[in-house]
């Protein structure tokens, strides 16, 4: 490990830094400012204030020993001149002497270029180059070549004029002349004023103010290639930046990505500022130190020449731009390799298969200068995620975006209505899930001081109705046996962490959280290490973890605040409350038989994921073989598990039928022609009407939207014309880059003119993936841990985002009137279900609603809760699940919720 330097050293470093060059900059100009007494005054500050800063000078001089260059010591050299002009030379020196005391103190405008020595350097190697020389030696050359020409011809011709400016003197000399000349090649304002001069004169200033017009635009075009050259220079500079993050890859392509990041940074901006209240309480010994935030700062490693158009955004203002391969370290110093907390590694798309490979090598480079940080690397192929995380080692992240984004879809198609919850829970403008984990001895002693009873533990139900009551929806918690630390420049570390999410319910026995203690609704305090919550930024969670450090919580006992609501005549609303509660349930998707159109890199999880959810689904897969030249057709295939026999055919109109697990079935269908929307509903007519029609986004095509929205349309088509028959409620589900550019195709599929009974029979859904993508890797960079916290809610086994649906209003409803989502927290609690979100009539979702508020029932269409799916089927179904003895069935049995 590289020792740490000294505290001279370190402080030396800090003479770099911008705010300490502003400061110095600002002294300099005040001390050479013409006012009467004013250094008089200021003296011994300067002599002080420069006096520490030459020392420090000294001090990373002699550190740099051999390597330091002559203009480090030509600098210090002015240093010490500029520091001696502050002395009271003048009581010293004689008169004589003191005449150049002026010129002494001007040299501390030397000073200054310190701290543009890099600018003055670049700007010296631009002006020194031989062809740059060779064209200025070309202009001097002929604007003095002309004027002294144009100065002989008038000497020898004798005409008088008036070339000095005092009249046509006799004694005009030849150096007048030239002078003339030269000004008449300078500017065209020098032109005779009139005609009423000597014929000869008239037309040798007119000539030389021409030929001076076009050696000026040369030399304006010499000089807009010398600040060109400048500018691409500095982008050559390391960027100075530390504890940033960092981007490497096709930038270019990743607007989308870098806004999300410096959004969400913006919304954290609060973050930035230590609270007065915070570090009173510190200074008090009443609560743990307050921590800040650093600025956004971004750092991006591309290998395009010019930086991405919408850096120039004014939000861009902290992001820079380098040029460089990602597996050279002379491109990783340019952009700070070595001091970044966090890198994103984005894959190559147009590399094929060779894209996680180029990744695996831009990481390996990175970890040859960087083993402290966090890098979240996008994976293209699954069996990949292995060997990327054995390059990386600890603190590396492989990101799954294709499985993840098939989960995705297929959680869209299972849970019909939860792109609502989605656009909210995975934007940066409305809640999201936070983590806070709890860092150092001090921390974990406080919180184990939590725990009642003989076991030490603390009630999850009470800390999740505090955590509401301060903006947070308390859904998980982290356990460990071992006491997280942060060491400096890191992030927070979650290796060594057990996520456990709605403590409400048993974890599986023999899981890792089971093995730590953990029971339904009692959280172990000593093995406590953080929290999981939905907020609307990280502030209020952070809020809460405090208010746990500082004892304050979890909230006063079940009794104490039944009988305060008792007092305030609340009792009647809670037991309405529960009764409405036990209404919601949720609506079985009926999933018998998918229509797939196109393929999209996230197809084989979703078809994978399909299968799994929906055991015995019926899939129609409608592929089409363009595209070859991005990933070959039997290539495709093979990725979902189908072999084309050598030098065969594919699959045509024919078709050709697939397994699937539990009981599942594919045909696939291919063609070679554009329509592939037509050979669609001709695939779906024979058989049973489809339940559910997903358009994927292909990313061959000039316009990948206007591909799948062409799709849509013609399937609307087949629907109107009754050339493809439905079953009275069908899911279209389809994938754009951009949603906005999708929207229209909203009214053109109507339910009334396509044949169905009312408008809620056919639901269409627009998911952008490309969006859902790159908020997901930039909230797991952001956030720790919640990488596994969606792989458990979007994967097979663990806790499920579910939508729970209440009966339609009644009467009842009608006059009870509003119910607070404190009271639906707590009736909804016996049912293992920790709610999240509200859908209203009008089809928008209420994510982590305002503590105190409440919300009318018959407006309410359904609830969104995290929880175990089966435990909140209707009870019909419940019913019918348990008495099947199918595989299927028993695979999806939940196992019984602890009291």
């Amino acid at each position: 490990m590289t020792p740490r330097p000294s505290l001279l050293l370190r402080l030396a470093g800090g003479l770099e830094t911008r705010p300490v060059k502003l400061a110095l900059s600002l002294l300099i100009l005040v001390s050479v400012l013409p006012i009467q007494g004013l250094e008089d005054e200021l003296r011994p500050y300067f002599l002080g204030i420069f006096g520490v800063e030459l020392l420090l000078r000294a001090a990373l001089l002699r550190e740099r020993g051999r390597d330091r260059s002559r203009l480090d010591v030509l600098l210090f050299a002015f240093d010490v001149i500029a520091w001696l002009s502050f002395l009271p030379l003048e009581r010293i020196l004689d008169a004589h002497a003191a005449h150049a005391l002026p010129l002494l103190r001007l040299s501390r405008l030397f000073l200054l270029l310190r701290f543009t020595r890099e600018i003055a350097i670049d700007l010296y190697a631009i002006m020194t180059r031989r062809e740059l020389l060779e064209q200025f030696g070309l202009v001097t050359l002929a604007v003095w070549g002309l004027a002294f020409g144009a100065s002989v011809l008038l000497s020898h011709l004798a005409i008088p004029h008036d070339y000095d400016g005092r009249g046509p003197v006799p004694d005009t000399g030849f150096l007048d002349r030239i002078w003339w000349s030269f000004r008449q090649l300078e500017s065209a304002d020098n032109l005779v004023a009139n005609l009423h001069v000597h014929p000869i004169v008239a037309v040798i200033s007119l000539g030389l103010t021409m030929v001076g017009v076009f050696v000026t635009s040369f030399i304006i075009g010499i000089g807009a290639n010398v600040v060109d050259q400048v500018v691409r220079a500095a982008r050559r500079r390391p960027v100075g930046y530390a504890g940033h993050a960092l981007v490497i890859g096709p930038v270019h392509e990743a607007e989308m990505l870098v806004q999300e990041f410096v959004r969400l940074y913006e919304r954290h901006r609060s973050l930035r500022s230590i609270r007065l209240s915070e570090l009173w309480l510190w200074l008090l010994r009443r609560g743990p130190a307050p921590t800040r935030h650093a600025l956004p700062r971004m750092a991006l490693l591309g290998a395009e020449d010019d930086p991405p158009a919408y850096l120039y955004a004014p939000s861009m203002r902290w992001v820079v731009y380098r040029k460089g391969d990602s597996a050279q370290p002379e491109a990783l110093d340019l952009v700070g390799a070595a001091g970044a907390k966090r890198a994103l590694i984005l894959a190559r798309h147009d590399a094929g298969p060779d894209a996680d490979a180029l990744t695996a090598m831009a990481l390996s480079s990175f970890r040859t200068q960087n083993r402290r940080g966090h890098v979240f690397v996008e994976v293209q192929e699954t069996r990949n995620r292995d060997l990327i995380q054995a390059v990386g080692g600890p603190g590396t992240y492989p990101l799954d975006m294709q499985r993840f984004l098939g989960l995705f879809l297929c959680q869209h198609l299972i849970t019909p209505g939860v792109e609502s919850l989605y656009a909210d829970l995975m934007t940066a403008d409305g809640s999201e899930f936070y983590t806070h984990v709890f860092l150092g001895a001090d921390e974990a002693r406080a919180v184990a001081a939590l725990g009642e009873g003989p076991g030490g533990e603390i009630s999850f139900s009470r800390m999740a109705r505090a955590a509401h009551e301060r903006s947070v929806i308390l859904a998980g918690v982290f356990l460990g046996d071992e006491v997280p630390e942060r060491r400096e420049g890191e992030l927070v570390p979650v290796e060594g962490l057990v996520q456990w999410l709605n403590p409400l319910l048993d974890p599986p026995e023999g899981s890792p959280a089971w093995a730590l203690g953990a029971r339904a609704g009692r959280v172990p305090a000593r093995r406590l290490r953080g929290l999981i919550g939905v907020s609307a930024t990280y502030a209020p969670l952070r809020r809460y973890g405090r208010e746990l450090l500082m004892g304050r919580g979890v909230a006063a006992a079940a009794v104490g605040v039944d009988a305060a609501r008792a007092a305030d005549g609340a009792e009647a609303a809670r037991a309405w409350t529960e009764a409405w509660a036990a209404t919601l349930s949720r609506r079985r998707s009926h999933l018998e038989r998918v229509l797939i159109v196109g393929y999209s890199p996230a197809l084989p999880s979703l078809l994978h994921a399909l299968a799994r959810f929906v055991p015995g689904v019926d899939v129609t897969l409608v592929l089409g073989e363009r595209g070859d030249e991005r990933m070959p057709l039997a290539d495709r295939l093979a990725s979902l598990g189908m072999t084309l026999a050598p030098d065969g055919p594919p699959p045509g109109a024919e078709g050709a039928s697939l397994s699937l697990p539990r009981g599942g079935r594919a045909t696939v269908y291919t063609q070679r022609g554009h329509d592939l929307a037509s050979l669609a509903v001709r695939c779906a007519a024979r058989g049973a009407p489809p339940s559910a029609a997903v358009f994927l986004s292909e990313p061959e095509g000039l316009d990948r939207d206007a591909r799948t929205a062409m799709r849509l349309i013609r399937f609307a088509r087949a629907l109107e014309s009754r050339e493809l028959a439905h079953g009275g409620r069908l899911h279209v589900l389809a994938e754009f880059s951009s949603v906005a550019k999708g929207e229209h195709v909203r009214s053109l599929l109507d339910a009334g003119r396509c044949g169905f009974a009312g408008p809620d029979r056919l639901r269409l859904s627009l998911v952008s993936t490309e969006r859902i993508k790159n908020y997901f890797m930039v909230h797991s960079a952001f956030v720790p841990g919640v990488t596994t916290l969606y792989e458990e809610l979007l994967g097979e086994g663990g806790q499920d985002l579910v939508r729970i649906e209440a009966r339609p209003p009644g009467a009842a409803e009608q006059a009870r009137g509003a119910i607070g989502f404190d009271d639906l927290r707590a009736a909804l609690e016996p049912r293992g279900a920790v709610p999240v979100a509200l859908e209203r009539d009008d089809g928008t979702v209420l994510l982590n609603p305002e503590p105190g508020s409440r919300h009318a029932t018959a407006r309410i269409r359904a609830v969104y809760a995290l929880a175990r799916s089966p435990d909140l089927a209707a009870p019909g179904e419940r019913r019918a699940r348990e008495s099947d003895g199918g595989d299927a069935a028993r695979a999806e049995q939940a196992p019984p919720i602890s009291a």
